[in-house]
């Protein structure tokens, strides 16, 4: 009966080791300033992460959330890439950005050819410095295993 209880509490303790890791594996760096835009001023730094993979329809991307629901929506990679940045909630709306706007371009996400809970994970990160919305955007994030 203890060998069986021992043997149980062991497999829980494994299950909550690799829940750990996996949650521990995605790395977030970097954040975002907005600048007077029609969505006003505001900056953040991004505590998580998604893939597009995770949504409906899946899309090769990112979804980068801060605490109070601002955030930095990546679809693409390089040149044809587009941004979308969130106020807190979304309340304000959005900004849509693409490399026509932006004086520094570097938006790179790639497979980070790893599954977890059955989403592929992406690597990237965006490096920009536009005007958009009658004010200025900057960003510099870089996120890497980023799945749900």
């Amino acid at each position: 009966m203890f060998a069986l209880l021992g043997i149980f509490i062991a497999l829980v303790g494994v299950g909550i080791g690799v829940l750990m890791m996996r949650h521990g594996a995605m790395k977030l760096r970097g954040g975002v300033s907005v600048e007077g835009t029609s969505i006003g001023s505001f900056s953040f730094r991004a505590n998580d992460c998604a893939s597009g993979a995770a949504f409906v329809p899946p899309y090769l991307g990112a979804n980068l959330r801060a605490e109070g629901g601002s955030g930095l929506r990546v679809v693409e990679s390089g040149d044809k890439a587009r941004l979308w940045v969130f106020s807190q909630g979304g309340k304000q709306g959005a900004l849509t950005i693409d490399k026509g706007s932006c004086s520094q371009w570097d938006v790179v996400v790639d497979w980070a050819h790893e599954t977890t809970n059955r989403v592929n994970s992406v690597n990237g990160h965006v490096r920009v410095k536009c005007a958009v919305g009658g004010g200025k955007v900057t960003a510099d994030v870089t996120f890497e295993r980023c799945a749900q």
